[in-house]
C-alpha cells in the first residue's frame, strides 16, 4: 500500500491537490475495491460450478457416478448404479468435452469419486458389478475399459464371486 500511496503522492506533489489523509483513504479504496472484485470472481466462478452441476444433473448421459481410475491415470468412468455397470471411460479433456462439469472431475481427482457422499471414493472397497460378482475397487480401471470394447469375459475375470458363491455369475 505504501508504494502506491507514493505513486499517488508523487503525481499530485507539485500541485498539492492531495493531502496525504486524501492519498491514504483513496489507496485503501483501491484495495478495497480490488478485494471486493476478487471475491466476486471467487463466487462467480462457484455459481458457474454449481449451475453446472444442476445442468449436468438434467443431462441423462451425465446422471452417472463420475470414478477416476486410479490416482495417477488420467482415466475417468462412468458408473451406472442402476445397471451396476460402466456407463463410459474417458479421459479428463473428452470428459469436459463430453459435457461432465470440471467441478465433477475436480472432486474425482481428489477423492476418487465425483459424488459427494464418498460412494466410490479411493478407500472403497469395490462395486456390484451386474449382480454378476464383485469388483474390488483398484480393478475399476480394466474392468471398465475391457466390458466397454466388448471383451465380456475378460471382464468378468476380473470379477471376485459373491460371498457364499464359487464363481461369477456369467
Amino acid at each position: 500500500m505504501s508504494d502506491r500511496l507514493d505513486d499517488i503522492k508523487a503525481r499530485f506533489a507539485d500541485t498539492g491537490a492531495v493531502r496525504q489523509s486524501d492519498a491514504t483513504w483513496l489507496v485503501e479504496q483501491v484495495e478495497q475495491a480490488r478485494r471486493i472484485a476478487v471475491e466476486l470472481e471467487n463466487r462467480v466462478e462457484q455459481l458457474t460450478d454449481e449451475l453446472a452441476e444442476v445442468n449436468a444433473s438434467h443431462d441423462p448421459r451425465l446422471r452417472c457416478l463420475i470414478l477416476k481410475a486410479a490416482p495417477d491415470r488420467d482415466l475417468y468412468i462412468g458408473w451406472s448404479n442402476t445397471c451396476d455397470m460402466p456407463a463410459g471411460a474417458w479421459t479428463r479433456t473428452e470428459a469436459i468435452e463430453y459435457g461432465f462439469p470440471p467441478s465433477r472431475l475436480n472432486r474425482a481427482d481428489e477423492t476418487g469419486t465425483s459424488s459427494k457422499l464418498g460412494d466410490g471414493a479411493w478407500d472403497d472397497p469395490g462395486f456390484v458389478a451386474e449382480q454378476r460378482g464383485w469388483l474390488k475397487r483398484d480393478r475399476l480401471g480394466d474392468y471398465a475399459m475391457a466390458w466397454l470394447s466388448g471383451r465380456q469375459n475378460e471382464a468378468f475375470n476380473l470379477l471376485e464371486p459373491f460371498e457364499g458363491e464359487s464363481e461369477v455369475r456369467r
